[in-house]
């Protein structure tokens, strides 16, 4: 009965077909051609690839399934629920519930705090740890087959057989963009790993006769980019290679064929599979195509391991009794989970499989390694940091670099400072970092310096020896106790000639960059907010506030005049006077709902300014500035950052009064003068 309720939902769910107005670039091409591989004696034969788990307590179909990020959960989804599995222990953590239907798309979000399942007529959004639904997105007509995230987290683009697209902004849950032009069901939606392109498949495959389109669409404009060569009959699903060159589909034609994205143009096809194939995903740095296969009769529910150039087959899995309708593989390539309409997730070990005839290349001499040292263990961002740069297996943008050593200190008049530091210090230790004595020791071992102690006041005396020693150095925030040390740190930077920058990961969200960017024109305005936890140590806004004032400045640009304060226990509200009659606001939260966001308004209209997109991309900024020495961000946005802040300060004690930037940078430079003076360079 529940075969028979899932296909009526999707016939009784379809609405007319739109007709598409969209042109694609370029002339129609002709259909792709077979991949045909080149004979060779060496070949390696196939190999049985060892199946490593089965998970079987689902009472129907598993209709999708996706590793988190970090590859400790497996997530799979059925009727009516998403299932939680430790991938070590292959135990079950939980069941989450969704309101009807199957769970027929499910994806972590990048930085792995979210977790999304698509069923009929809506997307379900959990904070998995918690088990509590985060965010529900409701529109679509139909189910919702496909499901993407941007690659920092802030969007969200979901596919259904209502025939479109949607793209929601998930700071807020609001649609951002409506992908119209589809004349079948939408089966699958992939955003490119830059972020700029959305590939979808669409296709009715009760309707043999009729092909399975693959496009590709700007995802910013929403425009067609590249309408590709169809599937011969409904195409299921599209996935991009890591570096976004290829693109993939799959279709119930039987065929997998690869596209190149550049161009549009179709590499060819690869037809080793004899039933409908499901889904697809590139594998070893875009040079292995690991794809599904099932349905429409008995046999050939199977796994196929094969070159994207090629053709050459490596590897074949046969072990599911039914359909196989989704398959992941965990970040660093170890494992593969396949789900199946025989009610049950298998696990394979793939590695040897995937390395199966790989060209052996001459090596080459690899770049020097550039060693980082960590100043201060008491900020969960040296944990984030070092698991990304000390991971076995690395991102090509973190690639060179390594965490070696690390003074732990902390400041003993802070509670979080002190009762972290030993358990990070312990962290540290087991991902291979040298616990040294001192900065100067650790200077000695290292060619650039993170400086994470959570405490800013010592900021200005720590940062002397990574100076002296000529080392690049980044300063988490804040990047000092006092506008005063600010001023003096970079002003020392300058007699040192030594580069220094710092930022709130906040300055990199994708949405905040792309305002920057121009995304809305000039900006006119802009109302940013995040948490405002006070510390007594700091001026009220550089503990925490900084993160929200940093968006502010993101999207603003300097240029602040002057700022009033509204303060109460629960909130701050900062309004900043920019030049040209431009304003913008900070709220800092205490109480109630929080989050990081805002809204911009420019010339070409009003923007949400996006979700938080995690450490990385702050990371990669510091090591492109450890690499090239030019900052990423100028000292005099940085230092007015500061200053807004102190002004803000100003007008509380003032009772809400205007007060000028310039006269708390006055001040701050005559309280520098001495701290310069007894650290300036030895003539």
């Amino acid at each position: 009965m529940r075969f028979v309720r899932f296909f009526f939902l999707i016939a009784v769910s379809m609405p007319l077909v739109l007709q598409s107005t969209q042109q694609a670039t370029g002339a129609e091409q002709s259909g792709p051609t077979p991949l045909k591989a080149k004979s060779s004696k060496s070949k390696p034969p196939e190999i049985k690839i060892p199946k490593t788990g089965e998970l079987t307590d689902f009472s129907d179909w598993v209709t999708s399934v996706a590793f988190s990020p970090d590859g400790k959960l497996l997530a799979a989804g059925t009727y009516e629920s998403v299932t939680l599995w430790n991938v070590e222990s292959q135990k079950k953590i939980s069941s989450l519930k969704i309101p009807s239907g199957y769970a027929r798309a499910i994806a972590f979000s990048p930085d792995g705090s979210q977790l999304a399942a698509g069923c009929y007529q809506q997307v379900i959004l959990w904070n998995h740890k918690t088990g509590e639904t985060s965010l529900t997105l409701k529109g679509h007509r139909g189910y919702v087959t496909g499901l993407s995230f941007s690659p920092k987290g802030s969007h969200l683009a979901t596919s259904s057989d209502d025939q479109t697209v949607r793209i929601w902004t998930l700071n807020d849950g609001a649609v951002h963009k409506i992908l119209k032009d589809f004349k079948y069901p939408v089966t699958s939606v992939a955003y490119s790993p830059d972020g700029k392109l959305l590939a979808t498949t669409s296709g009715d495959d009760t309707r043999v006769t009729k092909p399975g389109p693959v496009n590709l669409w700007n995802a910013e404009s929403g425009q067609l980019a590249h309408k590709l060569v169809p599937h011969e009959k409904s195409s299921n699903s599209v996935a991009f290679s890591p570096d976004g060159q290829f693109l993939v589909s799959t279709g119930v034609d039987e065929k997998i064929n690869v596209y190149e994205v550049k161009t549009g143009k179709a590499h060819g096809y690869f037809s080793g599979h004899q039933r409908p194939t499901t889904a697809a995903v590139f594998a070893s740095k875009g040079t292995r195509i690991v794809s599904s296969s099932g349905g429409r009769a008995k046999g050939g529910n199977v796994v196929k391991i094969w070159d994207p150039k090629t053709g050459e087959e490596f590897a074949t899995i046969d072990g599911h009794k039914g359909k196989i309708s989704d398959l992941a593989l965990s970040s660093d390539e170890s494992l593969l989970a396949t789900a199946g309409y025989d009610k049950t997730v298998m696990l394979w070990s793939v590695l040897e499989a995937l390395a199966l005839g790989q060209t052996e290349k001459k090596a080459e001499a690899p770049k020097k390694e550039m060693k980082i040292g960590i100043i201060g263990l008491d900020t969960s961002h040296v944990i984030a940091f070092t698991k990304i740069l000390n991971a076995k297996k690395k991102d090509d943008d973190v690639l060179g670099y390594r965490i070696v050593a690390a003074y732990p200190k902390g400041s003993p008049d802070i509670e979080s400072s002190t009762s972290r530091v030993p358990e990070y210090t312990k962290e540290m230790k087991e991902m291979g970092v040298k616990i040294v004595d001192s900065i100067e020791e650790l200077c000695q071992q290292v060619d650039a310096v993170l400086l994470e102690s959570n405490d800013g006041r010592p900021h200005l005396e720590q940062v002397i020896p990574v100076l002296k020693a000529g080392k690049p150095v980044f300063i988490d925030k804040p990047v000092a106790g006092s506008l005063a040390d600010a001023v003096a740190i970079y002003e020392l930077s300058k007699l040192y000639k030594v580069p220094v920058f710092s930022a709130s990961s906040l300055r990199f969200s994708e949405g905040a960059q792309a305002l920057r960017n121009g995304k809305l024109g000039k900006i006119l305005g802009c109302d940013a907010y995040s948490p405002c936890s006070l510390e007594k140590t700091h001026p009220d806004l550089f503990w925490y506030g900084i993160h929200g004032v940093e968006t502010l400045f993101t999207v603003m640009g300097a240029g602040c005049e002057s700022v009033t304060r509204a303060s109460t226990d629960d909130f701050e509200v900062v309004t900043g006077k920019w030049s040209e009659g431009r304003i913008g606001t900070f709220r800092g939260i205490r109480k109630g709902g929080g989050g990081y966001g805002g809204t911009a308004f420019g010339e070409k209209g009003v923007s949400p300014i996006g979700s938080y997109g995690g450490y990385k991309p702050l990371l990669v900024e510091i090591l492109k500035f450890f690499t090239t020495g030019k900052e990423p961000v100028s000292a005099q946005e940085t230092l007015e950052i500061y200053a807004f802040m102190e002004a803000a300060d100003e007008s509380k004690r003032q009772g809400g009064k205007p007060v000028t930037l310039e006269s708390v940078f006055k001040k701050a430079q005559e309280e520098a003068a001495g701290k310069i003076k007894k650290y300036s360079p030895k003539k």
